[in-house]
Parts: C-alpha cells; structure tokens; sequence
C-alpha cells in the first residue's frame, strides 16, 4: 500500500467483501501513515464484519448434508483483500444416511490405525502390559505336574527309593535325590516321607500305580504332585522350583510336617519306619496250630519287617 494511492479494489477471482468495509476503506482519501490508526480502524470495523458473514453463511443442515466443509475467510491487512486460507471439515454420521465411499485416488489406501509402525506400537504396549499383569499375579509352583496323591500322605513330600546296591546306577540316583531333597525340605521345615521298595514290596507296587507300569525309582511327590524321577528332580532343584514348591507347601501346612512319618530321630526303628517283626523275629515264620511244622507269618511283610509302632 503506496502513500497517497486509494486502496485496491476487490479482483474478480476475491469473494465479495462486506459493504461497511468498503464505505469505511473509501472514505480514507489518504492512508493514514501509522500502523495503529489502521489497525484502530479494523478493530472498530470487527463487530459489523462478523454480522455480514453470519448472514451470508448458508444454514447448516446436518441431516441433509453428512460431509459439511465450512470456510473462514480471513483478512489480508496488507493488501486490503479477503482470502480463503481456514477450513475446517466435520464429519457427520448419521444412521439413515449412508456412509460416502472414499474418493478413487484413496482407493486401496490403509488408515493411520492399520499402519505397520501404529500396529507395531500398540502390540508391544498390550505386551508390556499383559507382561506386568503376569508379573505380579501369584504363580502357582505346581502348575503343570499332574496330580498324584500317594496313600497314607498324600499332602506330603513322598520319596520312593532304595536302599539296595544291586544296580548302581539306580543306586546313585536314589542317594543324590535323598540328599537333594531332605536339603530344600530342611529349609522349609518338612520331613521327607522316604519309602524304600527294598524293604517293602507294597511300596513298589503304590509308585507303578502312580508313576505308571515299569516306572523305578527313585520317585518324587510333593504336595500331592507328581514331580519325576532324577533327571527331573535335578532340574526343578538346579532352577530353583523344588524350593519354591516346599516353602509352599511349608506354609501350607502352617509350618511343616514334623513329628510325621520318617523322622530320623525315632529311637524306634532311628528313621527306616521298619523293625523286625515282633511275632516271628524276622523270619517270616510261626509255629503252626498242631506244632507239627511252621506257616508264613500274617504280621510281617515279604521281609519279616512290620512298621515302627513309634513314629509310623
């Protein structure tokens, strides 16, 4: 805007602008020279302006229209003309309109919410978060090992083994899972309940029928569960769940099993549960009712042991 010179008019590609704007811009023969008369000028032009574009602007009708673009035009100070540089689209759904199909250079084209790296993004925060919900969710030490409850303890931790040096490979199985196990049992408190299948032949039968047909010792059971043999024992011990599984099951029991069966202390049979039998000594023999000869012993096992009257 050159001093002296009449402000320029609207061109004929510029929306028409308000008649108080040009009744206000025409009457100033000369442009004022400071910046603040001109813009005195527009503030006091503002309220008269805004009145002009409401009522020019169409109705708005959402229902008949779904996808309403509105414009502001703005005022160009500079060279005195109005430009259309604001738009603004609103979205309209409506349940009886149908929904306009997108535009064919849009066609095949995938949202912001299917792009690879927003997919990626919400994945792995729905991971951080399922992982922070199993963090602090209490895990069962048990979970996965099939139940198995030996008779007369079946709560308890079981240990089927040997004491016989017959195959030594079993043998040294039997020791490193006896020591394995009265070790993290010691430090929650329980007293193992060791069943040797030398000494008695119902327990072998009782481990086949929980562990399966041809299975040998040595067997474990904790809590009801059956955890293996060696190999698996050694596992869960090395990893640190056999410990986990006896403090549980410690307080459980509200503070172990002692006093139970098994006790290395019994001044009975001093831990092995067996002595000999008190009928027939051991021998698995007694007279028999016409003292004419001996019959089997009905109070002793295959071994002429009976269970320890003190601890069992």
């Amino acid at each position: 805007m050159s001093h002296g010179s009449p402000l320029p008019r609207t061109t004929s590609r510029s929306p028409p602008r308000p008649s108080p704007l040009l009744e206000k811009l025409d009457s100033f023969e000369i442009a004022p020279k400071p910046w603040s008369e001109v813009s005195k000028a527009l503030e006091d032009l503002k309220p008269s302006f805004n009145l002009s574009l409401d009522e020019e602007k169409p109705s708005f009708n959402p229902s008949s229209r779904p996808n309403t673009l509105i414009k502001d035009p703005t005022f160009d100070v500079v060279h005195g003309e109005v430009h259309e540089t604001k738009s603004t689209t609103f979205e309209l759904s409506s349940s009886s309109s149908p929904r306009r199909p997108p535009p064919p250079e849009l066609t095949g084209l995938r949202t912001v919410r299917e792009n690879n790296f927003v997919l990626r993004d919400r994945q792995e925060r729905q991971g951080k978060k399922g992982e922070e919900q199993r963090k602090w969710k209490r895990r069962d030490p048990f979970e996965g090992y099939p139940e198995r409850r030996p008779p007369g303890n079946p709560d308890g931790v079981v240990l089927y083994t040997t004491t016989l040096r017959g195959v030594r490979r079993t043998f040294e199985d039997c020791e490193r899972v006896r020591q394995v196990m009265e070790g993290r049992a010691a430090e929650a408190g329980l007293e193992v309940d060791e069943r040797d299948v030398a000494l008695h032949g119902d327990y072998l039968r009782e481990v086949r029928e929980l562990a399966g047909e041809g299975a040998t010792v040595p067997r474990v059971f904790v809590g009801g569960r059956y955890i293996g043999g060696a190999a698996e024992v050694v596992e869960v011990d090395e990893t640190g769940k056999l410990g986990e599984m006896m403090r549980w099951l410690g307080r459980r029991n509200g503070g172990g099993e002692k006093g139970k069966r098994g006790r290395r202390d019994c001044e009975g049979c001093g831990g092995a549960r067996f002595v000999p039998c008190l009928v027939c000594g051991g021998s698995c023999k007694v007279a028999s009712e016409d003292a004419q000869g001996f019959k089997r012993c009905g109070s002793c096992n295959e071994n002429g042991l009976v269970m320890c009257p003190l601890c069992h």
